[in-house]
C-alpha cells in the first residue's frame, strides 16, 4: 500500500472511530426547565425556601429588581428577593427558571440547587455561600429534593 492511500485509510479509520465513539455515548444531563417543574409548588415551597436562607440577599444570588443584569456574586443562578409577596409574577418566573436550570431531572440529588449548599461532609460541593444544608435530612434540603423528583 503507498504511503498516500495508507494516509487515508488512517484519516477514514479515525474518522469512523471519532464519529462512532461520540455518538450516544454520554447523555447529557437533563437540566430543569420551566415546563418540567411544577411553577406553583416552586412559588409555594421553594421560593420561600431560598428567602428565608437567604440566597436572594445582595451578597449572593440577588438579582437586582431594577436592573436584572445586575446582582450579587452568587455565578449563574441569579434570584430576586420574593419575601412579603414582593415579586411580579414574571420575576417569580425568572426564579423559577433560574432554579429549575440548576436542577437535574434524571439524578436529582446531583443537582447544583441541592449540592453546592450541602454540607461537603454530606456530599456537597464548595459554596461560597456556606454550608446552608448540613445534611440530605434538612427538611428544606428534601422539600427542594421532593420539587426535582417530581416533574410535571
Amino acid at each position: 500500500m503507498s504511503p498516500y492511500n495508507r494516509r487515508w485509510v488512517i484519516l477514514v479509520v479515525g474518522v469512523f472511530f471519532s464519529l462512532n465513539t461520540g455518538c450516544g455515548q454520554i447523555e447529557p444531563e437533563e437540566e430543569g426547565t420551566i415546563s418540567q417543574l411544577n411553577h406553583d409548588t416552586f412559588k409555594a415551597a421553594i421560593q420561600p425556601i431560598l428567602d428565608n436562607r437567604g440566597c436572594s440577599q445582595a451578597g449572593c444570588h440577588y438579582r437586582d429588581k431594577n436592573d436584572p443584569n445586575a446582582g450579587g456574586p452568587g455565578g449563574s443562578f441569579r434570584i430576586f428577593e420574593c419575601t412579603g409577596n414582593s415579586c411580579t409574577p414574571d420575576q417569580l418566573l425568572a426564579n423559577h427558571d433560574s432554579a429549575a436550570g440548576m436542577a437535574n431531572i434524571a439524578n436529582p440529588a446531583s443537582s447544583k440547587l441541592l449540592t453546592k449548599p450541602l454540607a461537603e461532609p454530606a456530599g456537597g460541593i464548595q459554596h461560597l455561600g456556606g454550608d446552608l444544608f448540613l445534611s440530605t435530612g434538612d427538611t428544606d434540603y428534601m422539600a427542594i429534593l421532593s420539587w426535582i423528583q417530581s416533574p410535571l
